[in-house]
């Protein structure tokens, strides 16, 4: 249903603006991935619990660090590479507030792309 949507914007610009953490309330990552194929605009990096969000709410689970919990990435970068994706990707994260965070994130996001 949801890639047919964009389907009918025939010869239109338009695709998805997916979200690697989002989505862990609807299905996992790399399974949308694939449904979606080609349609993927852009993809924003975000790192979601659902443990956290469980217990705490939904907007909890966004507080963990990236590659600290529900996001399988190395299936999520497979998938990204069985569909072709070449475009550039976004990060979502708290922590990058400070120069070490920053840093922290620069190397997470690094370890996400290149594992």
């Amino acid at each position: 249903m949801e890639a047919s949507y964009v389907d009918h914007f025939q010869g239109k610009s338009i695709g998805f603006y997916f979200d690697c953490g989002n989505i862990l309330v609807y299905g996992w990552p790399e399974q949308w991935i694939k449904i979606l194929g080609p349609r993927i605009a852009k993809i924003p990096i975000k790192e979601f619990s659902r443990k956290i969000a469980d217990k705490q709410g939904k907007g909890a689970g966004f507080g963990v660090k990236l590659m600290e919990d529900d996001v399988n990435w190395p299936a999520v970068m497979k998938a990204l590479d069985d569909i072709g994706y070449n475009n550039w990707t976004t990060i979502e994260q708290p922590g990058g507030n400070t120069p070490e965070g920053l840093k922290d994130l620069c190397d997470r996001l690094i370890k996400i792309h290149v594992d």
